[in-house]
């Protein structure tokens, strides 16, 4: 044995401390980043890589995923500004709901045990919403806002009187809904029209996911916010679901989030992310009407009037969150010891806010208040984590390995991965935007899954129906080609179509976990 291979050997054979093993565990990571970061894109330049070493892929892949997480802090500002707005409609909401007695360590995703509380979910899933809009993950966003806008349509009904009449498409219904649930709003200037108010099935037995195909070829009723804001929950329904099924003209959006790498800016992003908006804020201001209603049958009528004292539509700036705050919530991202503690100091500033002092000693402006919204909601989400794993550490004892957390995220991050190169060989086909999908909603699942959010679920009904397709076009293409030309065609169709018929019951239960929200037993006084 050499001198050098002796002193090698003599080094191995002393203890490495935890801080030792984790630098030379990011040393290694660097020299794979290094590696996998040389690699294109192209079919032939894998098929390569694969005749050598599957290592070789794997580098590649996980280069692909850190360039787009680095490229969250590029993000353009014109799809920034109107979540950033529209969040900033939340205003005084948070202090009526303290005032009201909800929770406020209540975990970001939980549906609530009381009205109240339930009222706060809603509030708290704006925000869900908005981190996966200012991490350019759309499909995501649209999951989250589909169903608290569903949620909160059949709420506008109730309170409207309206019920869904036989044949009538989700769209026109939720129009209707809210239309006429709007007329009337404190702080807007209405244009009374007629509406109709026949009577219909039930909500509850409505299926949004099968009767959405039917194309109004209209706008339907509006709801205006402000003075003359106009937005049309009948083209917002559609067009969340034309995203969620990765049809239309928006789907370019989803392509440059996987397989653009959040680089560049696509002519539709601007547009994608005000019509999102739209519907974040018409949620919100659903949840501002639960809690005026709340407030004034507990005698708090100031309360109430609070609600509707500031503007709808404030500008709050282009300039999202700290990238990091956006991270999933894994030991080395999202809950890493520093990250925590940025997140903690935000949210002591937060309760500061709240108890009428002034951390920053002056008031904050209208971008800092929405980003201190945001943060106060990452806080709580990375102490509901934290104390996750302290419980299974404890159950488990020495059979407890975090290390496992981090491989399963890797075959996690791996597998959409993988859907994006597949998109990107596919081209701009209906194949090509399904494995797109594919890839864009198993990363939305993913971070929420690792919060303990059951809208995850409804994202994997996304991916089991994009499988689908990629399969139908595979093995039967004309039957694709008419599947993909016809208005009616639902995940089922495209489920039987590619032999999986077997899975259905999966299908059901995926999408009836959103439904399963509508009919539950919420419903109070005047409130649904």
């Amino acid at each position: 044995m050499g001198r050098a291979s002796r002193r090698r050997a003599a080094l191995r054979s002393v203890p490495e401390s935890e801080e030792e093993a984790r630098r030379r565990e990011l040393r290694r990571s660097n020299r794979a980043e290094r590696r996998g970061g040389r690699h294109g894109s192209s079919l032939t330049e894998y098929e390569q890589m694969a005749r050598h070493s599957h290592r070789h892929i794997a580098e590649a892949l996980i280069s692909r995923h850190n360039r787009r997480m680095n490229n969250m802090s590029n993000i353009p500002s014109r799809s920034i500004a109107p979540m950033m707005s529209a969040l900033l409609s939340f205003g005084f909401s948070d202090v009526v709901l303290r005032k009201l007695g909800a929770d406020k360590n209540r975990h970001p995703a939980s549906y609530g045990g009381d009205w109240v509380d339930h009222i706060g979910w809603g509030a708290d899933s704006a925000f869900i919403a908005g981190r996966l809009l200012f991490s350019g993950q759309f499909a995501g966003a649209a999951a989250v806002l589909r169903s608290q806008f569903e949620r909160w349509t059949e709420n506008a009904a109730f309170n409207a009187g309206i019920s869904h009449e036989q044949g009538e498409p989700a769209s026109s219904f939720a129009a209707r809904a809210w239309s006429s649930c709007h007329r009337g709003y404190p702080s807007a200037r209405i244009h009374m029209e007629s509406s109709d108010s026949n009577f219909g099935p039930p909500l509850v037995d409505v299926e949004f996911w099968e009767d959405e195909r039917d194309s109004l070829g209209f706008q339907g009723p509006e709801v205006i916010i402000g003075e003359n804001y106009r937005v049309y929950p009948a083209a917002l329904m559609e067009f969340m679901s034309e995203l969620l099924h990765g049809r239309g003209r928006f789907v370019d959006v989803i392509r440059w989030e996987a397989c653009g790498l959040l680089e560049g800016e696509p002519p539709v992003l601007a547009e994608a992310a005000q019509l999102l908006s739209d519907v974040l804020m018409l949620n919100l201001r659903q949840v501002r009407l639960c809690l005026a209603t709340l407030a004034e049958e507990r005698g708090q009528a100031a309360l109430a009037r609070g609600l509707f004292s500031l503007p709808e539509l404030t500008y709050a700036g282009a300039s999202g969150p700290d990238s990091s705050s956006l991270f999933p919530l894994l030991p080395e991202t999202g809950l890493s010891p520093e990250l925590v503690k940025q997140a903690k100091r935000a949210e002591n500033a937060y309760e500061q806010v709240m108890q009428g002092k002034r951390p920053a000693g002056r008031l904050y402006r209208d971008d800092e208040m929405t980003l201190l919204y945001f943060y106060e909601r990452r806080a709580r989400a990375a102490r509901f984590a934290l104390e996750s794993i302290e419980s299974e550490r404890r159950m488990l004892k020495e059979k407890f390995n975090i290390e496992g957390l981090g491989s399963r995220s890797v075959l996690h991050v791996m597998a959409a991965e993988m859907a994006e190169m597949v998109a990107i060989w596919l081209g701009q086909t209906p194949q090509g935007d399904a494995a797109a999908l594919c890839s864009s909603a198993l990363r939305s699942a993913h971070w929420l899954w690792l919060e303990d959010d059951d809208r995850a679920m409804s994202l994997l009904r996304v991916v089991l129906e994009q499988c689908a397709r990629l399969r139908t076009w595979s093995s039967k293409p004309e039957k694709a080609e008419k599947l993909e030309a016809s208005i009616s065609t639902t995940p089922k169709d495209w489920l039987n179509a590619a032999g999986l018929r077997r899975l259905q019951s999966l299908n059901k239960a995926l999408g009836s976990l959103l439904t399963s929200m509508l009919k539950s037993a919420w419903r109070g006084r005047g409130t649904s």
